[in-house]
């Protein structure tokens, strides 16, 4: 009995000794986010440090994938193969400890149910095609905009958006253009904040003759806005997206094999759920390199939070050109410095003389602030690969065009 006190006692301290040694995820507040692979879950999880440990199980997947565990002050990230456990430590205000696992038992059911994929079909339930393409118009505001119906409506102004997770019909449209029942709500994040905004379930939407049903749909109050719904890019999940600019063409892809090869594969990652690539600033010969947001839903070029400014020493070592303001779906304006940058390059290709706002003050709670508006992406035609979630860039006819 006294041996088996022991070896109690050392696998107990072996234990505190090995917690202590965990990853830590620092937080302010018990609720996380989680990115398993490339599916965000936005504030599903709640770290409880009363429990012997908190377990979340993966989606099932073969090979390696990267699951993010998102607090509101921190990201904790794990390369994950399955059949493994992966423990780490929740701390909450530097004092309330959750002991949390990831889990990647393919005998054990998923933390989160599998969602189902939204996909269309076509008017003509029998075609097959191996792509599809939606012309569209280069609207005055740089952006993609193309005409569409939803629950049958007259037709509506759609708006292409790569920076949205989610479809959007502007408010005051809703009981008159578009009939929508709101019966739910949602927290939306936007590049100005979040406001909880209301939602419809079960909506459905036609583009051409490609059709979607079953949608939720979002309604935000836009001022002004020059569209009519948004459309973002999880209206093609699991698609391959072409977007020529000289043809104005999206051409929808089931695969690579239609793709062309004369585009270069550029550094992409999802953060949050939006699409981001790799690029680097040059300014009196300091390089600052950074995850800028690829959102064809802006009608900037270029726009820098406040936080990767400070942290790169950009304010004020470029010549001030000017003032703007800018908001997001929540309606806040932001007012920024306008500036030219002088050189920005993602991979190969380098940009000269770009406009630039460096935001004066970030909004509360947004992270990963850094856009790029289409009035610079159009200078490229692009292929988004929504299957492995990749970016490929080609110049255009419009590379030099006037900002």
């Amino acid at each position: 009995m006294r041996y088996f006190k022991a070896l109690l006692l050392v696998v107990l301290l072996s234990s505190c000794a090995s917690r202590e040694q965990l990853p830590v995820l620092n937080a302010t507040t018990q609720l996380l986010s989680i990115q398993d692979g490339n599916k965000l879950h936005e504030n599903v999880w709640t770290a409880t440090p009363n429990v012997d440990i908190d377990e979340f199980i993966v989606q099932k997947f073969e090979g390696e994938k990267m699951v993010h565990f998102i607090s509101d002050i921190d990201t904790l990230s794990f390369s994950v193969t399955p059949n493994n456990n992966y423990d780490f430590i929740v701390l909450i205000n530097g004092k309330e400890k959750a002991l949390t696992r990831i889990s990647t038992d393919t005998l054990k059911e998923a933390s989160i149910p599998h969602q189902k994929m939204i996909d269309y079909y076509y008017d003509d339930r029998d075609k097959r095609a191996l792509i599809d393409t939606i012309p569209f118009t280069l609207g005055n505001d740089n952006r993609i905009h193309f005409k569409g119906r939803v629950n049958n409506s007259k037709p509506l102004d759609i708006l292409f958006d790569t920076g949205a997770n989610a479809v959007v019909v502007v408010s005051s449209l809703i009981g008159k253009e578009v009939q929508l029942k709101l019966d739910g709500e949602v927290d939306n994040n936007g590049s100005d904040g979040s406001q909880i905004v209301p939602t419809s379930s079960d909506n459905q939407l036609e583009v051409l003759d490609l059709n979607w049903d079953g949608l939720n749909i979002l309604s935000i109050d836009y001022q002004a806005p020059s569209f009519d719904v948004v459309l973002g890019w999880i209206a093609f999940e699991n698609k391959i997206v072409e977007i020529d600019y000289e043809k104005k063409y999206l051409v929808i892809h089931q695969s690579k094999e239609t793709v062309s090869n004369d585009y270069s594969k550029i550094e992409t990652k999802m953060i949050h759920g939006i699409p981001y690539i790799k690029g680097t600033l040059d300014v009196a010969g300091k390089q600052s390199s950074g995850w800028f947001e690829y959102d064809s839903g802006s009608n900037g070029s270029f726009s820098l939070s406040q936080k990767f400014a400070s942290e790169n020493g950009l304010n004020n070592v470029m010549k001030v050109t000017g003032r703007s303001i800018s908001t997001g779906s929540v309606g806040v304006e932001y007012s920024a410095k306008n500036y030219v940058l002088p050189k920005l390059t993602f991979g190969e290709y380098e940009l000269v003389n770009v406009p630039i706002a460096i935001d004066d003050e970030d909004p509360e709670g947004v992270e990963y602030n850094d856009i790029l508006g289409n009035n610079l992406l159009k200078r490229f035609n692009t292929v988004i690969d929504f299957k492995e979630f990749e970016i490929y860039l080609k110049p255009n006819s419009l590379f030099y065009s006037e900002y």
